[in-house]
């Protein structure tokens, strides 16, 4: 954190007088809980900048934490150096100025299961998309090889199968596949399935209701963006960019672009640097919270120099 929040200070330095809340933790209950500790405490003010760098967590979470700067702040602008990722993502989503360095990303949200393998005795996680995609898979195979299988037979000159009419060698070739693909399709549970797509809806509702709730998106645009983020994204870790999200989010900027600066980029910049190439601190708070206080012997001593500066003039 010694070397965080010399660069956090710097970037809350150029917003002048606009207060800098730092979230660089999970989207966990207990997260939430001190966001609203931190906020209560505070008092109703005009905007609030806050640097997210999270891998994620609890779709439920991110929204009361969104919601809860909403109703502190009449705008809420999410900075992302490095990286918000699934329920970061959603949190991210609620901003009135979404603010990306060139190394930020936020992420897929298909929603991420933990798996109990008894071979492995670390958590695994696999994504509810798994089981569609399987499914998916095997209805796709399964229409290319009756396509390809009757086009081969039908075009094969001089044979007997040509003599079989088309209706009876389709027939022959839908019990053929049925047969084969059988065994795969018994080892997928429909309760499993229907579990996975429940597990999918509630990220993808919770984002949808984070974008009507706090942006002016087109209804069109959010359908695109959600249904991009569930179901074409290839991968949990697959980036998503300023470039992918302006083409969807009207209020996704770059950390140079006004009310932000140049000077705000490069030194945001650093910050990213040091999150990719350093372990993340748990930093959850308003920056002022962490920087050092002065004591009473360094009140007296400022009070003492004030002094001395009045009696010299």
């Amino acid at each position: 954190m010694e070397k965080h929040l010399p660069i956090l200070k710097q970037l809350q330095g150029m917003r002048g007088e606009v207060p800098t809340y730092v979230i660089c933790a999970g989207i966990e209950p207990y997260t939430w809980i001190k966001v609203q500790e931190s906020l209560d405490a505070s008092k109703h003010d005009v905007e609030v900048d806050i640097v997210l760098n999270s891998s994620g967590g609890s779709p439920a979470e991110a929204y009361r934490m969104i919601r809860a700067f909403h109703e502190k702040f009449d705008t809420v602008n999410v900075i992302i150096p490095f990286w918000a990722k699934s329920a970061a993502t959603l949190f991210a989503f609620g901003a009135d100025r979404l603010v990306l360095h060139s190394c930020g990303e936020l992420g897929p949200i298909d929603a991420q299961i933990r798996r109990d393998d008894e071979k492995s005795p670390d958590e695994e996680y696999s994504s509810a998309l798994n089981v569609q995609s399987s499914i998916a898979q095997i209805e796709k195979r399964s229409r290319e090889g009756m396509l390809e299988m009757f086009t081969q037979l039908r075009n094969q000159p001089d044979s007997e199968i040509t003599k079989i009419r088309r209706t009876q060698l389709a027939q022959m070739l839908l019990d053929y596949s049925a047969k084969f693909y059988e065994p795969l399709l018994q080892k997928i549970e429909p309760m499993e399935m229907g579990q996975m797509a429940r597990y999918l809806d509630v990220g993808r509702m919770y984002a949808r209701r984070i974008l009507k709730q706090y942006t002016a998106t087109p209804e069109a645009d959010i359908d695109n963006l959600l249904y991009f983020l569930v179901y074409e994204c290839p991968d949990h870790g697959y980036v998503v960019d300023y470039h992918i999200l302006k083409s969807f989010l009207p209020f996704v900027i770059r950390a140079d672009e006004s009310p932000f600066s140049a000077e705000y980029h490069k030194t945001l910049g650093e910050l990213s640097m040091l999150l990719i190439k350093e372990r993340f601190p748990l930093i959850n708070g308003f920056l002022n919270s962490y920087l050092p206080q002065p004591t009473a012997a360094t009140m007296e001593t400022l009070t003492t120099q004030g002094q001395s500066k009045e009696q010299k003039k």
